[in-house]
């Protein structure tokens, strides 16, 4: 593995894979980058060495532009766009955004080839997507994944691979959706947490968001979501706290602050819990100074 950096990135790449490479999947690239120069651009013909490439890029804050011939798409938070490389095609941030921030996954071979072809089909190039979508908890988990382990043998990489285009396929589908059959009160409480996660929630609190007692919420959103609610907010927060120490120099307190805690030190033991090493620890292994990104080929 050989790591780079500078003033706007920090990549990791992996060399010489133990495995000859399948011909079906494999992932390519993975990442979490944010970008605040107009510098970013990206021409799909201009990359011969990315044939058969097939990228899945999901925006998360800001927004970006996609240009396909003579018409342009916003790619706003919530929202993925699908492109195959080499194609007629370019991405960029714009002049009028002031930061793009997304998490991407770029797969090859035949079977995400065909993945995408379907795609194509059903959205053209812009995929709407609930950032509580599984698809989305799938992409962050490879991506976790590839961040804190290493994506080094190519099994690994078909699987997590095929693993994401069963979900694509899933989602396009509409699978997901009829397989969780998530009740419109448990829905609304997901998003209160997920968009006011900063802010010192209870659980009475979320539960009179959804219309419902505490503890008849409590069991039926157990039920549907197989956690507790303040097990999922945790998540959420403790996400967002990986994502902040990951890309900015915020102190842990203003950390905990912005993320829900009134305390520092309640919120590096519940980061430890969760993650497994302390928070300065993580900061200091995965701080990178814009974005994080990933890459194996």
């Amino acid at each position: 593995m050989l790591s780079r950096s500078n003033d706007n990135h920090h990549s990791f790449v992996y060399h010489n894979l133990k495995e000859p490479l399948t011909e079906a999947a494999r992932i390519s690239s993975i990442g979490l980058e944010k970008r605040t120069s107009t510098d970013y651009y990206w021409d799909g013909r201009m990359r011969p060495n990315d044939l058969k490439t097939c990228i899945f890029q999901y925006t998360l804050n800001g927004y970006g532009e996609v240009r396909v011939g003579e018409k342009t798409y916003t790619v706003k938070p919530g929202q993925a766009f699908i492109v195959k490389v080499p194609s007629e095609h370019c991405y960029y941030l714009p002049e009028k955004s002031p930061e793009w921030e997304f998490i991407f996954i770029t797969l090859k071979g035949t079977k995400a080839e065909e993945c995408w072809d379907y795609l194509s089909s059903q959205f053209e190039l812009i995929v709407p997507v609930d950032a509580n979508a599984p698809l989305i908890f799938l992409l962050q988990k490879i991506y976790q994944f590839a961040l804190n382990e290493g994506i080094e043998d190519t099994f690994t990489s078909s699987a997590f691979a095929y693993e994401f285009i069963m979900g694509l396929y899933r989602f396009a589908k509409g699978l997901d959706n009829q397989q969780t059959g998530i009740p419109d009160d448990i829905l609304m409480a997901i998003q209160f947490m997920t968009t006011r996660y900063h802010e010192p929630l209870s659980l009475e609190s979320i539960a009179k968001h959804a219309g419902l007692s505490k503890y008849y919420f409590t069991n039926k959103f157990q039920k549907y979501m197989k956690t507790t609610p303040i097990q999922f907010l945790t998540k959420i927060r403790i996400q967002k706290a990986m994502e902040l120490l990951s890309t900015t120099n915020k102190t842990i307190q203003e950390i905990a602050m912005e993320t829900g805690y009134d305390n520092a030190n309640y919120f590096s033991k519940v980061f430890k819990k969760m993650i497994g090493n302390s928070a300065d620890s993580f900061r200091k292994d995965k701080k990178m100074p814009d974005f994080e990104h990933v890459i194996i080929d």
